[in-house]
């Protein structure tokens, strides 16, 4: 296989924000790329994001850090309230502290805000090569590298694969067969609501989180204040759920009984809701096939509990442009490499996400426990506890160091 930066183009099945931060990884280190996006056009699902410190250190060293704290609304606390009671459970500040220690600022942003600057520095590098309605279903490979097929019947040859294709991922099916995502139990209903609709006294600068019985709910800021985000996810037991019709409010508040009514002040204003399942995997040992690789959800699905889904997929293509890089571009040692630098990490955050459950959603005397877990907490407490996951790993800060060529 060869080795070198003028091999075959790099492969990458998928163009949300984890394919085309692969995508913009490699063109930083000298490696061109085929993006194949199986939509009509590159465009991002699904409305708010938070964008913590670890996933702003990625964009960063990816060079578009800069274009995207732009569009970013810094969030000046982080606070859980319980719905029950109302009472503050969480209440971390975020200023000039939070960014010293994490050496970023936690933030809230529109999801296309983040994936418009990532396709807009992948548009302007001459070794990125963007394409649509091209739906991967097949791969195979030799010593030469990697054949693709698409749905339409082409057939493309690149000299690896990047599975960045999303928690339904066909590279993933390929690669280990093992059926879809798990539904977690869990359905979120959400809303987008205009900043006109929302109570001047529920205009937070922060994300709001009402945190209850089985259920937490979560509001903030984007778009320069002109919307707000907002999301409720609630425990059914549902593994399916009509995804496609709105929802209507009564559906949703139905599923809130024990919430108090200022908890659900927000969730009374929109017209109708879209739901989903949450779905994730359990941590698998198994991403690489060879010359083929999997990146962000196709690799560690997880649920939305920490909001980590993005930064774990920015951190994966930090990761693996520099592991093909020091390895010279020899794709099977560099992914293997990639595979035990992230493996353990992605596998804590995906666990660490399903902790949560505990935190957000208890009942009677649980509830009451998980209050008190907090009292007292210093700021200080709260960063350190936070540190193992919003410090960047040591090879973000390599990655950025090196400089794009």
């Amino acid at each position: 296989m060869a080795t070198t930066r003028d091999a075959g183009p790099v492969l990458i099945s998928g163009g949300g924000i984890g394919g085309l931060a692969c995508a913009l990884g490699f063109a930083r280190r000298g490696f061109r790329s085929v993006v194949l996006e199986q939509a009509r056009e590159f465009g991002e699902v699904g409305v708010g994001l938070q964008v913590a410190p670890n996933a702003l250190s990625a964009l960063d060293a990816l060079g578009v850090g800069k274009e995207v704290k732009r569009d970013l609304f810094l969030i000046e606390r982080m606070l859980l309230r319980d719905s029950v009671s109302g009472e503050p459970v969480v209440d971390i500040p975020c200023g000039p502290g939070f960014v010293r220690r994490f050496g970023n600022p936690y933030a809230v942003a529109h999801r296309a805000d983040v994936h418009g600057a990532l396709l807009a520095a992948c548009q302007a590098d001459g070794r990125v090569s963007l394409r649509t309605r091209s739906r991967v279903i097949a791969y195979e490979q030799d010593g030469a590298g990697v054949r693709v097929e698409l749905e339409s019947g082409e057939r493309l040859s690149g000299g690896a694969l990047i599975g960045a294709d999303g928690v339904y991922s066909r590279v993933r099916q390929i690669m280990l067969g093992d059926g879809g995502p798990a539904g977690s139990g869990f359905i979120i209903y959400r809303a987008v609501i205009p900043a006109e609709r929302m109570p001047r006294d529920l205009q937070h600068p922060y994300p709001t989180i009402w945190a209850g019985p089985d259920n937490h709910i979560i509001y903030y800021p984007v778009r320069d204040w002109k919307l707000f985000n907002f999301a409720a996810t609630v425990r059914t037991g549902q593994t399916e759920v009509d995804e496609t019709t709105p929802a209507e409010p009564a559906e949703a508040l139905a599923l809130f009984p024990h919430n108090s009514p200022e908890s659900l002040r927000v969730m009374r204003i929109p017209d109708s809701f879209r739901r989903y399942v949450i779905r994730h995997r359990e941590p698998g040992e198994r991403w690489v096939d060879g010359s083929v690789a999997l990146l962000g959800d196709s690799a560690h699905a997880m649920v939305q509990f920490i909001a980590q889904g993005a930064a774990m997929a920015l951190e994966d293509a930090v990761c693996l442009a520099l592991c093909v890089d020091e390895a010279g571009g020899d794709f099977p040692a560099a992914f293997l490499r990639y595979q035990d630098l992230r493996l353990v990490r992605a596998s804590r955050v995906q666990i660490s996400s399903l902790m949560m459950d505990r935190i957000l959603h208890p009942s009677g005397v649980a509830r009451r426990v998980r209050n008190s877990l907090f009292e007292g907490r210093s700021t200080e407490e709260s960063y350190e506890r936070l540190a193992w996951l919003y410090v960047p790993p040591d090879y973000v800060s390599r990655f950025a160091s090196l400089g794009p060529i």
